[in-house]
């Protein structure tokens, strides 16, 4: 049994690849795989984490760098704010 701000393994790691992605791609300027990969996280932080302030952050970061877009260097650094918080 995991405790209620507990990040399951997949979910932890799921996460943290897709935001990752995100920041990657927004740095580079490859605005349509920074977006997938933000929308993609929003919709696991969603479903997967357990509702709690966790899931929140990373709710709002994702969308933080979704309306930080276009502008990459923003919402690279939103997408990895965001990565650290997966893993707080």
């Amino acid at each position: 049994m995991t405790d209620a701000d507990e990040v399951p393994h997949d979910v932890r790691a799921s996460l943290e690849q897709l935001l990752v992605a995100a920041s990657t791609a927004a740095a580079e300027g490859d605005e349509p795989t920074a977006r997938a990969a933000l929308d993609t996280a929003e919709t696991v932080a969603t479903n997967k984490l357990p509702a709690g302030e966790r899931r929140d952050r990373v709710r709002w970061g994702c969308g933080a760098a979704l309306d930080a877009l276009p502008n990459g260097d923003l919402a690279a650094a939103y997408a990895t704010a965001t990565a650290e918080a997966v893993t707080e």
